[in-house]
């Protein structure tokens, strides 16, 4: 089950519409279950329930592990959420009364009276503001793509490479050729600053494999849990593109890229992994040496 690379609000609410959906949620943000016992509480045929439990791990609130079902941190939230609406259904009789009150003076003072619950208080009282960010990711998604159209000018590359003279090396390659590049000597900066962006932002990642601390394998593996289509190089000195690709599943000999390389070979691996449609990177494959 893949999970797509950024959740919208479209997504979220789609996976918990239907009743049994909301009711399958609810059950593994009260007690993490199996998929076994999970069925098991519902009345539904398998292949309902697998559709159901998919587009809920497909949304992103939801993952597996160790068998069992949790709460991903974007799904603690939606559950919060969805306990505050829940307390606004019950208080639904009251809601409606507020709003036959009109724009009273009193009226902030009368909310306050009529409902105890602070969280349904603050939404109540607080300024109307739909921001920019909010209806923007309610866009089709058709309409997001086009924007996403740049030239070569707007590609934004983060390189990551702990040997600082051979990262102003490459760095001034690819400044050269007119892309933004964010540098890291320190692989987990290079995460925290990933994960800060808080969106897709890197339309390509350039890491060494052998750094200190977190390595560019452990980079890449977070990388990809947080988001799926992150295009990523790997640069080595290590004949190791044979046995990496037969340790990790997903990762493909041209993946990887031994320095030292030309640089006009280097351009032409970035160029390639820019332009591809698939969230891989390309790069000239050839036999280890023997």
């Amino acid at each position: 089950m893949n999970r797509p690379s950024q959740s919208s609000l479209p997504v979220v609410l789609k996976a918990l519409a239907d009743p049994m959906s909301l009711f399958i949620f609810r059950c593994i943000a009260t007690e993490n279950l199996d998929s076994e016992a999970l069925f098991r509480r519902t009345s539904l045929t398998p292949k309902q329930y697998y559709s159901r439990i998919s587009e809920i791990i497909n949304a992103g609130l939801v993952n597996r592990k160790n068998k069992k079902h949790h709460l991903t941190s974007l799904g603690k939230v939606v559950d919060g959420l969805q306990m505050t609406a829940q307390k606004a259904i019950d208080n639904y009789w009251k809601l409606k009364a507020i709003d036959v009150l009109g724009d009273v003076p009193e009226k902030e003072q009368l909310i306050k009276q009529l409902i105890d619950d602070k969280d349904l208080n603050e939404l109540l009282t607080r300024k109307s503001s739909f921001s920019a960010t909010i209806s923007e990711s309610l866009l089709p998604a058709s309409t997001h793509a086009s924007r996403l159209t740049k030239d070569k000018k707007c590609f934004n590359l983060m390189l990551v490479e702990d040997e600082l003279d051979t990262a102003r090396a490459f760095e001034m390659i690819l400044m050269s050729q007119g892309y933004n590049v964010e540098t890291f000597t320190d692989s987990f900066e290079a995460l925290k600053h990933f994960i800060k962006l808080n969106r897709p932002y890197y339309d390509l990642v350039i890491s060494d494999v052998r750094m200190p601390g977190m390595n560019g394998v452990q980079l890449y593996q977070k990388l990809k849990s947080i988001d799926k289509d992150v295009r990523i190089i790997f640069l080595t000195a290590l004949d190791a593109a044979y046995e990496l690709a037969s340790i990790i599943p997903d990762m493909k000999k041209s993946h990887i890229l031994r320095k030292p390389i030309t640089t006009e070979d280097f351009i032409g691996v970035v160029e390639r992994a820019l332009s591809s449609s698939r969230p891989i990177s390309y790069v000239p494959n050839s036999p280890p040496r023997r």
